[in-house]
């Protein structure tokens, strides 16, 4: 008797487990994740207006792929700063990622010449140089193994102080935060006459609660996003730089997918990335405002020989980092597509 039932249990137990191992299949099978499944990483948080651009693209192109591509999203940094992030994406942890120049610069240094301080003077001579320069920059980034699905908006960087900045003398002793492994900011603060204190991303928030810096530089939106604002008394009106911005995939993944897929992978990032440009466009005056009205007192763009010492800080950061980030070819070309050929370094 007890022989039998136990016969019966184990019966029932297989046929159970045979069950359950058919549904988890099927399950597994209707849940199962696109083919090519990107792993993308940002400094962007949850929330943000970045992130619900990437949710947005992501449901478009698992829907024109028909659930072949799709991305797994990793936002806030929690895949790393960027450069975590660069040394996860070569050894195939993270397969794409939106950079600032911190991070592509580390793939391509002469791309930096877009970063440089005072560069543009207004957004259409920005969008002239991206768009002139784009097919050259695509095939550099594929020689080091990296492929520009497109430029991503990061936007205008302003500087935030606790002392007012109204021109380039009230620099001298402000404890300036630069991004480490940034030499365009180190150069630049430098040719102030300062000298920055290079910290990681996500240490910025203790070293303006601890006073060990008082100065930070980002886009409205990123300052708001990262509540720095909260610890400071003053905006500059007039832009430190046009932060370039670079949505990268690696090429060794890229390659994987069938022409087909690649080409709509980049025409949809393009596109998305182009409206993204927009909206985050009308979201920094917003921001500003926004900065405004939590207590910040705006400081006004400077003119006559004011701007021009900050000018003159243009052609001292673009002369001193000629023929070690960029050639001076590369520089002359972007002044001759501004029609300022006669700012080239001599």
């Amino acid at each position: 008797m007890f022989k039998t039932r136990t016969w019966k249990y184990r019966k029932f137990a297989a046929f159970t487990l045979g069950i359950w191992a058919v549904g988890l299949f099927f399950c597994t099978e209707a849940q199962a994740g696109p083919r090519y499944a990107i792993k993308f990483a940002t400094v962007a948080p949850e929330g943000s207006t970045w992130i619900k651009h990437m949710r947005a693209l992501d449901r478009e192109i698992r829907s024109e792929s028909g659930g072949k591509i799709g991305f797994r999203i990793y936002p806030g940094g929690i895949a790393g700063d960027e450069l975590d992030v660069l040394r996860k994406m070569r050894i195939g942890q993270i397969h794409c990622a939106a950079f600032s120049g911190v991070g592509f610069g580390q793939i391509l240094p002469e791309v930096r010449v877009l970063d440089l301080p005072y560069l543009f003077r207004n957004r259409a001579e920005t969008d002239r140089v991206h768009r002139e320069l784009r097919p050259f920059f695509t095939a550099e980034f594929k020689k080091k193994g990296f492929e520009l699905l497109a430029w991503s908006e990061v936007g205008d960087v302003h500087l935030l102080s606790k002392r007012p900045i109204r021109r380039a003398t009230d620099f001298s002793g402000l404890k300036i935060w630069t991004w480490s492994g940034d030499p365009i900011a180190k150069e630049t603060f430098a040719a102030f006459g300062t000298t920055p204190i290079p910290l990681a991303l996500p240490d910025v928030t203790m070293a303006l609660n601890t006073g060990m810096i008082d100065t930070v530089y980002a886009p409205p939106l990123g300052a708001l996003a990262l509540q720095w604002h909260a610890s400071l008394k003053y905006l500059m009106a007039m832009p430190l730089v046009h932060s370039t911005g670079a949505m990268l995939i690696s090429s060794r993944f890229f390659n994987k997918m069938p022409q087909a897929l690649s080409n709509l992978l980049k025409e949809t990032v393009d596109r998305a990335m182009k409206d993204l440009k927009v909206e985050l466009r009308k979201q920094s005056g917003e921001a500003i405002r926004l900065i405004e009205q939590s207590g910040l007192t705006l400081v006004p763009v400077p003119t006559g020989e004011d701007l021009a010492e900050f000018y003159k800080i243009h052609d001292t950061v673009a002369r001193n980092l000629t023929g070690k980030i960029y050639p001076k070819e590369l520089l002359e070309r972007v002044y001759a597509i501004l029609g300022r050929p006669g700012e080239a370094v001599k």
